[in-house]
Formats: C-alpha cells, sequence, structure tokens
C-alpha cells in the first residue's frame, strides 16, 4: 500500500466511514470525470449552507445524507464509492465505503480547510457532491447514466 493509500484509507476511516476496498476506476464514471461533472459552470446545487458558522457542520452532514439518500448513491446497505480531495486520490481512485452514524462530513477536510468530495452510487448512475464555493458549501446530485 502506497503513503497516498495509507493517509486517504486513515482519512475515511477518521470521518466515520468504514473502508470496505479501494475500487475499480476504470468503471464510468471515472473519478476525474465525477469532478468534472460537478465542478462544471452550469451546475446548481440542490442546497447550499454558509462556509462558516455554529450550524454549518451539522446542516452540511444533514444535507449531504438527505441528498445522498434521495439521488439513490448509499444501496440499501449502506455503501457507496468515495473520492476527497487528499494527494493522490486521483490515481487510486474510488474507495468503496460504507455509511455509518458515526460519520460526519467535516472531517473530510482539505489542505485548505475546506470539505470537499464526490460520492458515487455502485452502479455508477448518481453522484452526489459537496463543493466549497465562493461563500457557500454545494451539495451537487446529478444523474450520470448516460455519458458526460
Amino acid at each position: 500500500m502506497s503513503r497516498h493509500e495509507k493517509v486517504l484509507l486513515e482519512k475515511l476511516q477518521a470521518s466515520g466511514l468504514e473502508v470496505i476496498e479501494i475500487s475499480d476506476n476504470q468503471q464510468f464514471p471515472s473519478v476525474d470525470q465525477a469532478w468534472m461533472a460537478i465542478a462544471n459552470f452550469e451546475v446548481r446545487p440542490v442546497a447550499s449552507t454558509p462556509l462558516e458558522g455554529e450550524d454549518t457542520t451539522s446542516r452540511l452532514n444533514s444535507l449531504w445524507l438527505q441528498n445522498a439518500r434521495l439521488s439513490e448513491v448509499i444501496s440499501e446497505d449502506g455503501s457507496f464509492l468515495i473520492t476527497i480531495v487528499s494527494t493522490g486520490s486521483h490515481e487510486i481512485g474510488w474507495v468503496r465505503v460504507r455509511w455509518t452514524p458515526e460519520f460526519d462530513v467535516s472531517r473530510l477536510i482539505d489542505d485548505q480547510g475546506k470539505v470537499e468530495f464526490v460520492a458515487r452510487s455502485i452502479s455508477g448512475h448518481h453522484i452526489c457532491g459537496v463543493t466549497a464555493e465562493e461563500y457557500e458549501y454545494w451539495i451537487v446530485s446529478l444523474d450520470v447514466s448516460e455519458p458526460l
């Protein structure tokens, strides 16, 4: 296991997710395709919350979980694929994880102190991610069953 893989998996575990395995990045959409879809300038959030504030963490957690469930990113057994902003994550690809009640999205902070990640359904048909925009976190949910 590379140093980058170890750091990535430790960060996911520290967030409260159960890490299952590093998954195949060859299936559509790849990590790069999912990030490009989420970051597309035409994309609008399904929900947003201020970057700062006393309830930002709990609100961001709640909004992401609600939308990930609505878009069927989280399977019946709680599993999904995820990529986060971490050195080497693009090369590593998707990591299969299982949601637990201890999961806290605010623990997935990047080097700039922001929460940004993309979750993908096991089937690859849906993604639901969090991006840090100028003054808000955006929760973006997309159907990606058709090639982007």
